[in-house]
């Protein structure tokens, strides 16, 4: 299993106040990880369907960021703007744009109150989102997140790291839902024990989560003997 940052290198599932749910804001976010000494970090706030679901607003329009306008003034940290982008139906629909513009950093995830399949058919979802987007997709976000345990099995869950292995899409541990209890276990390992390529990620949304949550997952990588 290889994986792509290490403790050190970066963050890639970030959230922020500026664009969407996160307490902090851009550049507090920036100035954050420039005190950790990462090198490279991802924005990657939620798309227009979950803003618009959940009755989020943002501080900003994303026009700033696509034109370039905002810079980081603070350190030599690399900024990606990206999105998480959410599964919304058995077709494999996606919605990927924040105020219709579509990063290119894209996390695939699927959240309770978006996804519209049918009971039964949220690994059909995966698996036509995969094969219609392919390597869009940068990564799997909180594959095992509990809210849906009950909807994949661990071998399930093994399909689709098989598919996104097979599309160069990397799979996340996702240390915010690791820490905060939010994981499935017996599906995590499932994922863990077959993924070629995986991101440690925290999904913070507090700065507390950006600096603390990412040593979690390694701690549970190292205990249970994948590094």
């Amino acid at each position: 299993m290889n994986i792509i940052n290490s403790m050190d290198h970066g963050d890639y599932h970030l959230h922020s106040s500026t664009l969407s749910d996160g307490l902090n804001s851009i550049d507090e976010i920036v100035i954050r990880a420039g005190l950790m000494n990462y090198t490279e970090i991802a924005i990657t706030d939620h798309n227009r369907e979950y803003m618009d679901r959940y009755g989020f607003s943002t501080r900003t329009h994303y026009s700033i960021i696509a034109s370039g306008r905002w810079k980081n003034i603070h350190n030599p940290v690399q900024v990606i703007f990206g999105v998480e982008a959410d599964l919304l139906n058995e077709k494999g629909d996606i919605c990927r744009d924040i105020q219709g513009f579509e990063p290119e950093f894209t996390v695939l995830s699927s959240h309770e109150r978006i996804y519209q399949g049918s009971p039964g058919s949220l690994k059909t979802a995966y698996l036509n989102a995969i094969d219609r987007y392919g390597p869009a997709i940068t990564l799997l976000g909180h594959l095992c997140a509990k809210p849906f345990s009950n909807e994949l099995s661990p071998k399930d869950i093994q399909e689709i790291v098989a598919a996104a292995d097979r599309a160069g899409i990397a799979l996340e541990l996702n240390c915010a839902n690791l820490a905060n209890g939010k994981t499935s276990l017996p599906h995590l390992g499932a994922m863990l024990s077959c993924c070629k390529s995986l991101y440690v990620n925290s999904d913070a949304h507090t700065l507390h989560e950006f600096q603390t949550v990412r040593h979690r997952g390694f701690a549970y990588l190292k205990e249970n003997h994948y590094i």
